[in-house]
């Protein structure tokens, strides 16, 4: 029997899957998330499954973890003290950054704090042409006496960043053999082997943040590896990129810990691509709510989209990484009245700890997931995860002296604009994904998940007129399942600067053939077999002149095709191409992968009945409260259809439908088709 464990660690919860492959016999595991110290919850979580189980912790094969360690760090400023080593006459380049204004109009923006103060910059005697060329020596004295400066200021970890060096890395790797052997336990993070691309704020950013958040990440995961080692698990835990696929906790704590910034989200993606693919689905668009955020991703025919420039809390980040949008409205997010009268809900959540108010676990303050038990949407009693029962009266309580009291309504009429107030919010980012990138939203079906999602998926597909709604079968667990689905994974970029005319298909081989080796090198330190690897080359291309590239894959067609397919991308993304233009390639990429470990997918147990209704209950629907059946969905069996409105409860979540209909597939998807 192979056994492994998918583990994501969420705001809220902390959800986990265990899973048996040759019977696809799977175990659940949702527990509200140790605010502080995630990774007591984590192995709580495994020892709790493995019990379930039955089986002893060496009989695991395999380990995968999500975790919100890196980005709480960032958006905390609870990452490690930095110093940073800056090509002389560059101290500067954080604080001024670009000249884009992230809020055009808002006199009040102001740009955040760098994650390394002024002082903790130092300058380095060096300098390089664009071309790699050494144009004025390393002065190894400068680096010696940043060293002793960095000592003596308790700096616990270095990024260094050299003008150019993604042409030629030679000082930065110079300057690090120098801090390492001064202070051998600093930790050093080197732009040339964090980021090999031009654009010096992104590419020192990007390496600060990577060596921001070494020392947190690496604690953390030691814990989790040490605790699980005690118990007796002798699988080293893989850890899940932003970019899809996993890699082992040496990288992912080291030159790839900047990787892990969107490490549960992820892993959703993952999860829902394939039971998108199961159902038969090509476009969709994903919808992920949680009890902290709003994450909304999109797949196209039949790919997540992913994309290599992005932002955490306004510091710039190029990594590869899925394009999710995340807003702050979650389950847990707290409605309030501000002083204008107006009612807001989030971004401020209650989290797992206090909570909702109808979880009883100290929470006052009305979230959403108050405002779903007051109109029936989460029945009163009902036992969720973590021993958490729903308590209706303290829902009511918050929401009446927070909401409706200070408005003159009703607690149901407070409820209502909250759910109202919130499903506006994330239909905005359902438009941001489709709409404002030239895609119509009908031609999508929404796939929902997270432990809210089902909840309000059906309210924002009648805004957005999107005629289908899949939930897959454990909604609330799938980032945990998407854990077990996911591949090994290895990103490598090369630049390749010059216009196309001046460039040949060789040339372009000979440049993927060198990304290949250092493919290879990471493969092998991770344990992976090459010949099972698959490669995926991509060239960033665009018009000569242009401030901005598109990435266009490079095929077996060669130059020609990339240069075709890069026009016709143009003009989807711009509305317009420009044939007789010159075309400028600015960068390689070669992404590698490994099949994933098990194609079966990780599916609850069901057990079908001819009486699958649990009880009736009431419902806010269509403006008042009406009696519905509840059904329940670990009894409801393949191709079962059933006219709402109803809801359908689970372990993790629960399904709201309203004037529509639903249908179990063959995968246990079910299938809500809305009104035309």
């Amino acid at each position: 029997m192979v056994y492994r464990i998918g583990c994501d660690v969420g705001g809220t919860f902390t959800d986990l899957c265990l899973f048996e492959e040759e019977t696809g016999k799977t175990f659940f595991v949702k527990t509200p998330t140790t605010t502080g110290h995630q990774a007591t919850a984590v192995v709580d979580a495994a020892r709790t499954a493995l019990g379930m189980a039955g089986i002893t912790p060496h009989e695991l094969s395999g380990f995968a973890h999500g975790t919100t360690v890196a980005t709480n760090a960032i958006l905390e400023r609870r990452g490690a003290r930095t110093g940073l080593l800056m090509t002389s006459g560059f101290r500067d380049v954080l604080a001024i950054g670009r000249q884009t204004r992230a809020h055009l109009y808002d006199q009040y923006a102001r740009k955040p704090e760098p994650l390394v103060p002024r002082e903790f910059v130092y300058e380095i005697v060096e300098r390089l042409a664009p071309n790699g060329a050494v144009t004025r020596a390393l002065d190894e004295e400068t680096v010696r006496s940043a060293v002793s400066a960095m000592l003596a200021a308790g700096i616990e970890t270095v990024a260094i960043s050299f003008l150019h060096s993604y042409a030629n890395p030679t000082h930065e790797r110079r300057a690090a053999e120098i801090v390492r052997a001064m202070a051998p336990g600093l930790k050093i993070s080197i732009s040339s082997d964090v980021l090999a691309e031009p654009g010096e704020f992104e590419r020192t950013s990007t390496t600060v943040m990577n060596a921001y958040l070494m020392p947190p990440l690496k604690d953390y995961l030691e814990r989790i590896a040490n605790t699980l080692v005690s118990d007796g698990v002798t699988v080293e835990p893989a850890i899940m990129q932003s970019g899809g696929g996993v890699m082992p906790i040496e990288t992912a704590s080291g030159v790839k810990a900047v990787h892990t910034c969107l490490s549960g989200p992820a892993a959703g993606m993952i999860g829902a691509r394939r039971f998108a693919e199961a159902a038969g689905y090509q476009n969709v668009v994903t919808i992920d709510m949680g009890g902290t955020s709003f994450d909304v991703g999109l797949i196209e025919n039949g790919q997540i989209l992913t994309r290599y420039e992005s932002e955490i809390e306004g510091f710039p980040l190029r990594v590869p990484m899925f394009d999710i949008i995340t807003l702050g409205a979650g389950g847990g997010s707290i409605a309030h009245v501000d002083a204008g009268g107006l009612l807001k809900v989030g971004p401020e959540s209650a989290g797992a700890r206090p909570g909702p108010a109808a979880y009883g676990k100290g929470g006052e303050r009305p979230t959403v997931t108050d405002a779903n038990v007051i109109l029936g949407r989460l029945r009163p009693g009902r036992q969720i995860g973590g021993g958490i029962v729903i308590d209706r009266e303290r829902a009511a309580k918050a929401i009446e002296t927070h909401v409706a009291k200070p408005l003159g309504i009703s607690v149901e009429e407070a409820a209502v604009g909250i759910l109202q107030v919130v499903n506006a919010a994330m239909v905005r980012g359902m438009r941001r994904i489709t709409v404002e990138r030239g895609l119509e939203p009908r031609d999508f079906a929404v796939m929902a998940f997270g432990g809210a999602g089902p909840l309000h998926a059906v309210d924002l597909c009648a805004e957005m007129d999107i005629e289908t709604v899949i939930v897959p079968p454990s909604p609330g667990l799938l980032c945990g399942i998407g854990l077990l689905l996911a591949p090994w994974k290895h990103d490598e970029t090369s630049m390749m600067s010059g216009l196309t005319g001046s460039m040949s298909n060789s040339d372009i081989r000979a440049a993927i053939e060198m990304l290949v080796g250092k493919i290879i090198d990471q493969a092998n330190k991770d344990k992976i077999d090459f010949k099972s690897v698959t490669l995926n080359p991509v060239l960033e291309m665009r018009y000569r002149g242009q401030g901005h590239q598109l990435p266009i894959h490079w095929t077996a067609d060669g130059l020609d095709a990339a240069i075709e397919a890069f026009h016709q991308a143009h003009h989807r993304s711009f509305g317009y191409a420009r044939r007789g233009e010159s075309i400028e390639i600015c960068l390689l990429r070669l992404s590698a992968s490994a099949p994933p470990p098990s194609d079966r997918l990780p599916v609850p147990t069901i057990t079908a009945s001819d009486d699958p209704v649990i009880t009736r209950s009431p419902l806010w629907f269509e403006g008042a409260m009406v009696d519905v059946p509840v059904y329940d969905r670990a009894k409801l069996a393949i191709a079962t259809e059933l006219q709402g409105p109803l809801i359908v409860e689970q372990h993790d979540t629960t399904l709201i439908v309203g004037a529509q209909t639903l249908k179990v597939d063959d995968h246990g998807n079910l299938i809500i088709r809305m009104q035309k």
